[in-house]
């Protein structure tokens, strides 16, 4: 990808539906982006479509097309590969390649993802790489997804009536693993699309199994039409403007369209079967996989995820969790997997650029006089539960602001009654700003945590009180050159961070219980702040003192007085008409 100055497309090709998002990328930044969606049957016409609005949106041609969506019938594999030598061998690169060579399609069909499971030598067991271990012999277990080559080619053929030049294909599941999933958890991926609804099992060394039903949405608009006697592209507009699998009471009298005199209760009736043969052929197949990997989430997708009460269907049905990332899943998955998959050349080219910028700079003061234009630091936080983060004009909205530190809150439903947040979550918000990013883990085992929260980006990470390891998660994130803090909790006492005072670098004051945004700020906590304001001058101390919850122009003020350093508010600049001047009544006002 060219960082300096290129677009890129990202496309999901059903059979009925296209949807694409690009990007505008300037600098090694994404400066502008847009999606649009078509519905069609004629793939051709939709894809035109779809990309004279992004091209018209973004204001310039794309230099590079990726590839999701419908690809046809797959086949699934796990395979052993097993080799053996003559004497000790160091193994290397070469070695798995020539095993992933030796892996042969099913006729007719190419691999599209290979997938190293484990490896196994006689004196190590389940290695992640074997790569530079020496043994005799080297025991590898590989699963694989196969696409057909006759699918593929009548889609390569409408890709270039369309114009379009694709430069790589994924597999939708393998884009919503890498996006949605967590790590250290088995998930089960259902996509309704308009052929097949997908179906795979995904751990962290990749998928344990993967199918596609043979009916989706065109099987349900087939059969409505046939049964209500109207033609099939009325069927399929009424199927995703009725589609509920519980029925309510006024169905039965409410029209389904105004064109007809059948009854949203009608449709129901057709669609509902075949939701629950779909439901029944995945236990069904999928139920080897299923007892023995044990999938604690089930994420859904697809058109069929835009139906009324699909979550609690599913989840009745198989009795684990469900997340529903609706019909748009895959595209963004595949936006977002794209842009990380640069991560390592955007970190080059701006380390390029940086020193570039120092040169110029250099040379630029030995003949101008120096003048200090670095931005002033606004000590204001903006609150992540607030905003939407997947949506470009929030980073923008944070810029005009003159923000550069973004409150990052992740719950994990223990040490709180609430799951909010992810590490995915942190990623995203990382590829998409270089703010300093500041993570308030309202987590058990912080430590874990906190590891992750690194990788993933952060650059303060905030532990709460009352979590079993937490002087070991403060070494750790300090270990990482990263920021440590402690978030003291309403109830908690300025006293309990006694023992730890000196090894933290910020103290973030709750005023409100932990877990919600919008609550009341409580009074209370200004006295903490004034406790460790006295403290922190006192014996010399250099943490800085946040405070976090109920924060509005009234209580900032109460913060600054009691001695704060940085305030995180959300609800208030969220629900803010003029998002600056919200930001600048937050800051602290001048003594008279």
């Amino acid at each position: 990808m060219n960082l300096g100055d290129s677009c890129f497309l990202c496309l999901d090709i059903g059979a009925c539906c296209v949807r694409g998002i690009a990007h505008h990328v300037l600098s090694g930044r994404i400066i502008q982006s847009a999606m649009h969606t078509v519905d069609s049957f004629d793939t051709v016409f939709a894809l035109k479509s779809v990309i004279d609005e992004l091209e018209q949106q973004i204001g310039a041609h794309f230099d590079s097309a990726y590839i999701t969506g419908d690809f046809g019938q797959s086949e699934f594999e796990m395979i052993a590969k097993n080799t053996v030598w003559p004497g000790e061998h160091k193994i290397t690169a070469s070695d798995i390649r020539n095993q992933i060579g030796q892996i042969t399609p099913p006729d007719g069909y190419f691999p599209m993802h290979i997938f190293p499971l484990r490896y196994d030598t006689p004196t190590a067991r389940n290695m992640y790489s074997p790569i530079g271990h020496t043994d005799r012999q080297l025991i590898s277990a590989f699963s694989a997804i196969f696409y057909s080559h006759a699918e593929m080619d009548a889609l390569l053929s409408v890709l270039r009536h369309a114009h379009i030049q694709p430069d790589a294909f994924y597999d939708p599941m393998f884009l919503q693993n890498a996006l949605y999933r967590q790590k250290k958890q088995t998930t089960m991926f259902i996509d309704f699309g308009a052929r097949f609804t997908s179906v795979s099992i995904w751990m962290d060394r990749g998928p344990v199994w993967h199918a596609k039903i043979p009916i989706g949405g065109t099987t349900i608009s087939t059969d409505i039409s046939e049964k209500l006697n109207i033609n099939f592209d009325d069927a399929d507009r009424i199927q995703r403007n009725v589609a509920s699998l519980f029925p309510k009471e006024m169905d039965r009298f409410t029209p389904a369209d105004t064109a007809y005199e059948f009854s949203r209760s009608d449709v129901n009736d057709i669609i509902l079967p075949h939701i629950v043969n779909i439901c029944a052929q995945i236990k069904s197949e999928s139920a080897p996989a299923f007892n023995k990997y044990h999938p604690t989430q089930i994420i859904i997708s697809g058109g069929g995820a835009e139906i009324d009460s699909i979550n609690e269907f599913i989840e009745n049905t198989f009795s684990i969790p469900v997340q529903n990332m609706h019909a748009d899943a895959s595209v963004r998955a595949l936006s977002a997997y794209i842009w990380n998959k640069e991560s390592d050349h955007r970190n080059k080219y701006d380390a390029r650029r940086n020193k570039i910028e120092k040169i110029k700079e250099r040379v630029f003061s030995i003949f101008h006089r120096r003048h200090n234009n670095r931005p002033r630091f606004i000590p204001i936080l903006p609150s992540t539960l607030c905003f939407d983060m997947k949506s470009p004009m929030t980073y923008s909205t944070f810029r005009a602001g003159g923000l550069s530190m973004i409150h990052v809150d992740i719950m994990d439903g223990f040490y709180v009654d609430r799951i909010a947040g992810s590490i995915a979550e942190l990623k995203y918000i990382r590829a998409h700003t270089n703010a300093h990013l500041h993570v308030h883990l309202m987590t058990e085992s912080p430590s874990v945590w906190a590891a992750d929260a690194i990788a993933a980006g952060a650059d303060t990470i905030i532990v709460s009180t009352n979590t079993s390891g937490l002087r070991d998660a403060i070494r750790l994130i300090h270990a990482s050159s990263k920021r440590a803090g402690v978030a003291l909790n309403p109830e908690s006492s300025v006293s309990l961070l006694k023992p730890i005072l000196r090894e933290l670098d910020e103290v973030m004051v709750m005023a409100v219980s932990p877990g919600a945004a919008g609550q009341e700020f409580n009074d209370a906590c200004l006295h903490k702040i004034s406790v460790l304001a006295a403290t922190r001058k006192k014996y010399g101390l250099k943490y800085l003192i946040s405070v976090d919850g109920g924060i509005n122009a009234d209580t900032a003020q109460k913060c600054w007085a009691a001695g704060a350093d940085m305030l995180v508010s959300g609800s208030y600049l969220a629900k803010s008409s003029d998002f600056p001047l919200a930001v600048q009544s937050l800051l602290k006002k001048p003594e008279n």
